[in-house]
């Protein structure tokens, strides 16, 4: 058994996985890289919704897709449902969205991930964080972990260590006034971690999540039901996938398409919302038997209730989790009420009079580290070597979890080399603006990603994530030694042969009177007519090129502006701001202004920009501060060098 390794990744979760995986990717030596987690039957399992992607969050997955990640084909080797979501909207907010078989996809999810050699699985605990302090002037060094199975112990060395603890630090799962230890149903909580890192300094919060009732299909009266179908065209999030799927037809032979299935929909109504109000003092949430905030974009259907009293009822999805059980998913009201009355408020449901309970919704809390204690890489900023991705950054969802993984297991791979940490801008990427927002703003509740958060977005669309991420995957050695790499590399440079092609075709192909070029900018010139017109001359050419061939000339005028405004900000977003600077030796400065300065320490004058009361005096006044700090700064080095 080797106890050394390059990154060690712990949690095998959604952010673990990515983590582990972009580490190999990068690093690409056998048994570089370890992958520590309590039970690896479970690597992959999607706790909640049998679902990848949505608005904002498709972006993120065809983003993983583009730097190398794992995400996109574990969905499309899985969906069972696929829809576009915003599609009455431009381009730019367009939501890839799929329903996964959620038995199928953490299965693909660990054969992926053991078809890996540099990948070393190790079920057990991490109770225990190894650092070594060199002086008080220097943050401490991660050495390694200590990991706890079947009554043994184990200490793995390594410099650079991932932790990806989703919702089991700490973790308390409430149904009604039943507590029970757990992150998930089935599994125990990771109690040791968190005394750990209280330890080590770091400041801790908690939150809560929440997941709803499961079903049993046979039980529901499913042909009574309203009619929930997916695209007819599935959108793959791949680009290794095949790009013109069609339900019915399965057109290539390495991802082929699954059965695809339907969803029902049902509501609840004023006797499931009379059910609910006249037993709040029975609910967790209202009972104070849980004070953590929840998600508010995703709230509990007590919540919901309380919260929107004129309503008088609340759509509920039911969406099949595999194509091997009848466990139907409710999308639409998670909640922690007690059993008993869950039976109630689902029964109340049109199509639900008979349905058969098979898992109770329940409240998960657990604690996270407030995330203005890392950088834009992921990296800590009090212990050096020390990554932290996912649901102990205060974020929620799977996608959000993957995307800061793949960063994290990418940087500790760098770290790892000896070379510099990447960032991402929020020009780049929505992982930029994910990545910024979490080091720039406090969360009050779990963070999730929306569209409205990314200013750019004109030029973050899901459709051209590849043209904007590919080229730094395959400039970071994210691409080279291994087959799915390769071929995405090749796939990239066939891409962008057709789209320079296609460019040309458009502006020199005419349709009357004019050139295919500017009929695209007609609000009618759909992304059809413009595959009809040119489909001849560009022979294999993918779905996924024509909309971004579409969308990039309907944007175009838009883009100059967003790509002019980026320049006009380059200097203020860029500009760094000096560790060493002490921010309340800067008197001039309020004090709301230092408080805040001191406890995020921003990397740059545009991170200072971004947080909550800095105004553009502030802004100012800091910068001309910084310039005599740092004058001062060089003085004293030179009276040094001079003395010695």
């Amino acid at each position: 058994m080797r106890n050394g390794y390059e990154v060690i990744v712990v949690g095998g979760g959604h952010a673990g996985v990515e983590a582990a995986w972009a580490a190999a990717n990068a690093i690409a030596r056998p048994c570089s890289v370890a992958l520590v987690t309590a039970d690896a039957s479970k690597i992959g399992a999607m706790s909640c919704n049998p679902a990848i992607g949505g608005l904002a969050k498709g972006q993120l997955v065809r983003e993983i897709d583009a730097l190398g990640g794992l995400m996109g084909l574990a969905a499309d080797a899985t969906g069972i449902l696929f829809k576009v979501l915003n599609t009455s909207k431009g381009a730019a907010v367009h939501g890839p969205r799929c329903q996964s078989d959620n038995q199928a996809y953490a299965q693909t999810v660990q054969k992926l991930l053991a078809a890996r050699p540099e990948i070393e699985l190790i079920e057990g605990m991490v109770g225990e964080i190894i650092t070594e302090a060199s002086d008080a002037q220097t943050p401490p060094q991660i050495r390694g972990v200590v990991v706890e199975s079947g009554g043994h112990r184990r200490t793995l060395e390594t410099e650079n260590l991932v932790l990806t603890t989703g919702t089991f630090m700490r973790a308390m799962m409430h149904t009604g006034d039943q507590q029970t230890e757990g992150g998930r149903i089935g599994e125990s909580s990771a109690v040791g971690i968190s005394a750990t890192l209280k330890e080590m300094g770091f400041e801790l919060g908690r939150l809560k999540t929440g997941t709803p009732p499961r079903l049993d299909r046979t039980t529901i009266d499913w042909e009574s039901l309203p009619v929930q179908l997916g695209d007819a065209d599935p959108v793959p999030f791949s680009e290794l996938s095949p790009g013109g799927w069609r339900v019915g037809q399965v057109v290539c032979d390495r991802f082929p398409l699954l059965e695809q299935i339907e969803c029902r929909q049902t509501t609840t109504c004023e006797d499931s919302h009379e059910i609910i109000r006249s037993n709040l003092d029975r609910a967790p949430m209202f009972s104070g038997q849980i004070n953590s905030s929840g998600p508010r974009y995703c709230p509990s259907i007590e919540d919901k209730v309380v919260r929107f009293a004129e309503r008088t009822e609340h759509g509920v999805f039911l969406e099949p989790e595999s194509l091997g059980t009848d466990w139907v998913y409710c999308n639409g009201i998670a909640t922690s009420l007690p059993a008993d009355i869950q039976d109630e408020l689902i029964r109340a449901m049109p199509g639900c009079a008979h349905a058969k309970i098979l898992q109770y919704g329940y409240a998960v809390e657990y604690d996270m580290v407030s995330p203005h204690q890392i950088h834009a890489s992921g990296q800590t900023r009090l212990v050096e070597g020390l990554f932290f991705a996912g649901q102990i950054n205060g974020t929620s969802g799977y996608e959000e979890a993957a995307a800061q993984g793949l960063l994290c297991g990418l940087n500790a791979s760098l770290k790892a080399q000896g070379k510099a940490l990447v960032t991402l801008a929020r020009d780049q990427a929505y992982i930029g603006v994910l990545m910024d927002d979490l080091v720039t703003k406090v969360p009050k509740e779990p963070y999730r990603m929306f569209t409205s958060r990314a200013e750019y977005r004109l030029i973050l669309r899901s459709d051209n994530a590849p043209d904007r991420l590919t080229p730094m995957a395959i400039e970071l050695g994210l691409l080279d030694d291994h087959d799915l790499g390769r071929q995405r590399k090749a796939h990239f440079e066939r891409r962008s042969e057709f789209l320079q092609r296609g460019r040309g075709l458009m502006k020199s192909t005419m349709i009357g009177e004019k050139s295919i070029w500017d009929r695209v900018l007609n609000a009618d010139y759909s992304v059809s007519d413009l595959r009809e017109s040119l489909q001849m001359q560009l022979v294999g050419a993918d779905d996924g090129i024509w909309r971004t061939l579409h969308a990039d000339r309907r944007y175009e005028p838009y883009i100059v502006r967003q790509h002019a405004e980026i320049r006009r900000h380059a200097d203020l977003e860029r500009k760094p701001l000096p560790e060493w600077i002490d921010y309340n030796e800067f008197e001039a400065l309020r004090t709301e202004t230092r408080q805040a300065l001191t406890k995020f320490r921003p990397s740059t004058f545009g991170q200072a920009s971004r947080l909550e009361g800095l105004t553009p005096a502030d802004l100012t006044l800091l910068s001309v501060l910084v310039k005599r700090a740092r004058q001062q700064r060089k003085a004293q080095n030179e009276q040094d060098e001079a003395a010695k």
